[in-house]
């Protein structure tokens, strides 16, 4: 009798999880891993300490090759798939071989958005390799485009190589994923007193010089440079799945159910290649993280091989280092919940400003539904339970009054004064 094969295709962190997973539930059946990269799992989320020399390229592997070997996983590395047989339930691969399966776990992730041509001096950040390429790289004078988590990390990383770097966001404020517009002004003012000069308001338009990049032109002015970074946005990966008749959604990644199965029956899918419902607005997002992955990759595991497993719901989360201040902030800012459709007057928030240390928190009528820390502590946990678990702020006030709570979490204490008795302040 033939073992049951489960193939996955992808070897980052949602592949990975699914493999782990799917061998700690069964040592019978093959687990087969098919992959574009030659690389053993790497942690994407270090690579900006990478660039900027604070880690080593070995210092950025989650695994070797000998992990793979001793949880018995087949690895098929270096080897990009090229066509999902769904009939015959195969994989064909680059080279015209063929990997048969059972089950089908996809796991493409996503990639860089970028505009333009790409001349000598232009890069993203995704891959290892293409923080193996800035790093080999001798600029001097950067412009990254774009301030999300991954254009913030990688400015300040080439700012520690010593580049001149001016950070270009066409919004009002960087970190717009993440950050309301005071708190974002905070972190900016931090990223200006470290030497990295922030452009709002303004957008990208073309690059200057021939083979090699020689500056950017804006929609007001042109900047010179030698080195240009794309930090704009991810796509999700999801052109194979399409051509074998897998469903994509309206945010442009695999629609996949509760238990990471798509629209095909024994196909599943997880990672930055698929979209789930927001676990605070129930809309469908593409909430593309490493948590988010690693959970995925195993609800994806445990029903491919019948053991029901589902999946709440993803999570938005923003969690970096600016120069030593820590900035976290989930759930919802203002500016989303506007651009939703909420009223501005079901709208509050709470705020507590100190001279290193911020906090504040989104209220929709009676929930709290996003909050956004400078510097925070060990607040941030609590509050992000209570968010997810949908809490009003009645039943808050209740748990923070009862004693036996309060000496649980010594913080309680901190934070009633901010809710008991404070009139929420509308958004302007």
């Amino acid at each position: 009798m033939l073992k049951k094969r489960i193939v996955i295709i992808g070897n980052g962190v949602a592949g990975f999880s699914a493999a782990s997973a799917a061998r700690a539930l069964t040592e019978d059946a093959q687990i087969v891993m098919i992959a574009a990269e030659k690389d053993p799992l790497y942690s994407a989320c270090v690579l900006p300490d990478y660039i900027s020399g604070k880690l080593t390229r070995e210092r950025t592997f989650v695994n070797t090759l000998h992990d793979y070997e001793k949880l018995s996983i087949g690895t098929f590395f270096g080897r990009e798939a090229k066509e999902i047989d769904l009939h015959n339930r195969k994989i064909r691969l680059e080279d015209g071989e063929s990997v048969h399966f059972n089950s089908l776990i996809l796991a493409l992730g996503s990639r860089a958005i970028e505009m333009g041509e790409r001349k000598k001096g232009v890069f993203s950040i995704k891959t290892l390799t293409d923080a193996e390429a800035l790093v080999r790289h001798k600029g001097t004078k950067a412009v990254v485009v774009g301030s999300g988590a991954i254009g913030v990390e990688v400015a300040i990383a080439l700012k520690k190589r010593n580049y001149e770097v001016t950070l270009l966001e066409w919004l009002p404020r960087i970190l717009p994923l993440g950050l309301d517009q005071k708190v974002s002004d905070r972190v900016r003012e931090v990223l200006h007193q470290n030497g990295i000069n922030v452009i709002l308001n303004e957008k990208a338009t073309q690059m200057v010089g021939g083979k090699n990049v020689q500056g950017l032109r804006t929609n007001r002015c042109e900047l010179e440079c030698d080195t240009v970074l794309w930090a704009i946005g991810m796509k999700p990966n999801v052109e194979l799945a399409r051509a074998a008749g897998i469903k994509v959604g309206i945010k442009g990644g695999m629609e996949v159910d509760s238990h990471m199965q798509t629209n095909v029956e024994g196909v599943y899918a997880c990672g930055d290649c698929i979209e789930t419902n927001d676990i605070v607005t129930g809309r469908p997002a593409l909430n593309l993280f490493w948590h988010n992955a690693n959970r995925q990759g195993a609800v994806a595991a445990s029903n491919s091989l019948g053991v029901h497993s589902e999946y709440a719901g993803s999570e938005n989360l923003l969690n970096l280092n600016v120069f030593g201040q820590h900035i976290v902030g989930f759930g919802q800012t203002v500016s989303a919940l506007k651009e939703a459709g909420v009223s501005p007057t079901d709208i509050s928030v709470i705020e507590k400003e100190e001279e290193t240390v911020y906090h504040r928190f989104v209220f929709v009528e009676n929930r709290c539904v996003g909050a956004q820390f400078i510097n925070p502590g060990k607040e941030p946990g609590f509050i992000w339970g209570i968010i997810r678990q949908g809490r009003k702020i009645d039943a808050l006030l209740e748990l923070f009054a009862k004693e036996e709570a309060s000496a649980r979490q010594r913080w309680f204490g901190r934070l009633r004064p901010l809710l008991y008795g404070k009139e929420f302040r509308r958004v302007e």
